[in-house]
């Protein structure tokens, strides 16, 4: 097992992360969540022995972290005059790997011949990712893999993630609560470098105990005041019967005072907003 106890770290006047604790154990995804700036990057570089925490322990089971952990970062520079197979073959070899086929496993069979620096932006990633398991790590670190991605990409990086998990832990950062819901077995949200709240994705949004989720900006109507979580603007309300909290609003002719008005299922989002009291900024 993967395992951090008490992290801190700080930069400057910057708390990073703070008094975190947490866990990755192999043959399971778990997702490290929060908006931008809330520690998930210092987190994984901790997490890989690339720098030293304050305070905190970090350990692999007894053994050196770096001879367990893999960290893919979300930003990697290419050389121009490598191909895909020549850049493959030279991390085979810095890695020690035996893993001939490494290609076919992250989806590049057609690519081989191209230029590293003429791959699209999915291709590129799955080569960051492909460079990472070649180290055949137990742990495996990704940090923002989907950043920046189309749907269709998004797509192809989640399939091949879950494709890893039978011999690794696989670890991931994202601001993006609904990928985490459908791809990650247990999610840590952190916020300001703290964990808010951690926890399998179903019984987190099953703890907020409503089929649905009406949400608005706008001032809370009266005589949904008690029933409504509100903040800055923004306001939700539970229900197991939405039709029924929309006809009330319409009866009380207030719906057209709202603005950005959705019926949804509850997510990941609308548990940060509950533990948390402010609306999730992904930005």
């Amino acid at each position: 097992m993967l395992k951090v106890e008490n992290l801190s770290k700080t930069f400057g006047e910057t708390k990073a992360v703070e008094n975190l604790s947490l866990s990755l154990e192999k043959g399971e995804i778990v997702g490290l969540l929060g908006p931008n700036g809330a520690g998930k990057t210092t987190t994984m570089q901790v997490l890989a022995g690339l720098i030293e925490p304050e305070s905190g322990k970090v350990g692999a089971g007894g053994n050196p972290v770096r001879d367990k952990v893999s960290v893919v970062f979300q930003e990697t520079e290419y050389s121009s005059k490598l191909k895909v197979k020549e850049f493959l073959e030279m991390m085979g070899v810095l890695n020690e790997s035996q893993d001939t086929e490494i290609y076919r496993k992250v989806g590049l069979e057609s690519e081989m011949d191209k230029y590293v620096t003429d791959l699209s932006g999915g291709n590129k990633k799955k080569l960051n990712i492909a460079s990472g398991v070649l180290k055949d790590p137990d742990y495996l670190l990704l940090d923002e893999p989907n950043s920046g991605l189309d749907p269709r990409a998004r797509k192809d990086i989640c399939e091949m993630i879950e494709s890893f998990t039978s011999q690794t832990g696989v670890m991931v950062s994202t601001h993006s609560m609904e990928e985490a819901e459908k791809l990650c077995d247990r999610v840590i949200i952190i916020e300001g470098g703290k964990e808010v709240v951690s926890g399998s994705p179903k019984d987190l949004i099953s703890d907020i105990n409503a089929d649905y989720i009406l949400k608005a900006e706008g001032d809370v109507p009266e005589g949904f005041k008690e029933r409504a979580v509100s903040s800055d603007g923004f306001f939700e309300l539970r229900t197991d019967k939405p039709h029924e909290v929309l006809k009330e609003l319409v009866d009380r002719g207030v719906l057209d005072d709202l603005r950005n008005l959705s019926v949804e299922k509850p997510g990941l989002e609308d548990v940060f907003f509950e533990v948390t009291g402010r609306r999730y900024e992904k930005g």
